[in-house]
């Protein structure tokens, strides 16, 4: 196999060869290159996502598209350290620009591991944006425990479709999507196999009995690694405790089914209200992603 090649969706033996080309770009920048796993793995073929160069019979360049917005997608690629400064991954970004162009997607968000110097060096000799930087933070040290009474009266009850409304009401409100990109966010029941995403939704009973949703999250937890994302308190229940309530009931709920599970979530560097609130919880960044907002992508030509 020789070239570039597009794929809808990626086979088990593909899915291999990309680990082993993050394992050797990984061990050459001492980094942990983010890739979506869970959306690699999950790929609907329903459209042009992932594409793949090969040199001589081997995978040598990967770039992925993340999509999550109408009008924005996430990109993450790498080129093997030995193939470098061969224009290829100019020619993987031109093939996922004219993707975007078909799904009229101006907007190419580049996701660089801090430390990629490699990476780093791109974005700035193509003039591409800096625009803003994630955390991911592992749990390290036991939560501390929450008031007892307010534990009690939280409920985390895993959503079905009759909380569909609600969830992209609080899409909207915790990450500012229009209603057509939270209704997109929505998450399929799992197909066969063991459950891996799951979402709940956070209800506080009142003094008479009755139950108020304050919030959700999500948790998806695979071969004993626990992701926790999505976390949204209603817009009118902030600034009573009630995120720290639910965050700290997630965290038992993943133990108790996954007792030795690595709890992990993400936040952005400059959300310091958030970021206050998972250290006090016992969570510690391990690393971080710097993200490159390319605002004019499909006019402009970069190699």
């Amino acid at each position: 196999m020789q070239g570039l090649h597009a794929r809808d969706r990626l086979s088990e033996a593909e899915l291999e060869e990309i680990s082993l080309l993050a394992d050797k770009c990984n061990q050459y920048e001492g980094i942990e290159l983010k890739l979506n796993w869970n959306m690699l793995r999950e790929r609907s073929g329903a459209e042009i996502s992932d594409f793949l160069y090969y040199e001589s019979g081997q995978l040598v360049g990967f770039l992925g598209i993340y999509q999550f917005q109408s009008k924005e997608v996430e990109i993450s690629g790498m080129v093997h350290p030995k193939h470098r400064s061969q224009g290829m991954f100019g020619k993987l970004v031109q093939a996922a620009k004219k993707e975007c162009q078909r799904r009229d997607v101006p907007k190419l968000v580049f996701m660089c591991q801090q430390g990629t110097a490699s990476a780093k060096a791109v974005m700035d000799r193509w003039a591409i944006p800096y625009g803003y930087s994630e955390y991911w933070m592992q749990l390290l040290e036991p939560p501390v425990q929450e008031e007892r009474g307010r534990m009690e009266a939280l409920k985390l009850r895993e959503a079905d479709a009759g909380d569909d409304a609600a969830i992209i009401r609080l899409n909207v409100e915790g990450f500012g999507l229009s209603e057509e990109d939270a209704a997109s966010l929505l998450e399929k029941p799992n197909g066969p196999g063991p459950r891996t995403n799951r979402v709940y939704m956070a209800e506080l009973a009142g003094v008479d009995g009755a139950c108020r949703t304050i919030g959700k999250i999500h948790a998806r937890v695979v071969s004993g690694n626990a992701f926790i994302y999505g976390f949204v308190v209603a817009a009118d229940e902030r600034g009573r405790g009630h995120g720290r309530a639910i965050l700290a009931k997630m965290i038992k709920v993943v133990r108790a089914e996954h007792p030795q599970a690595a709890i992990a979530l993400e936040v952005a560097v400059k959300n310091e209200r958030a970021l206050g609130l998972y250290e006090s919880l016992g969570f510690r960044a391990s690393k971080a992603t710097d993200y490159y907002e390319w605002t004019d992508a499909l006019q402009t030509n970069r190699s």
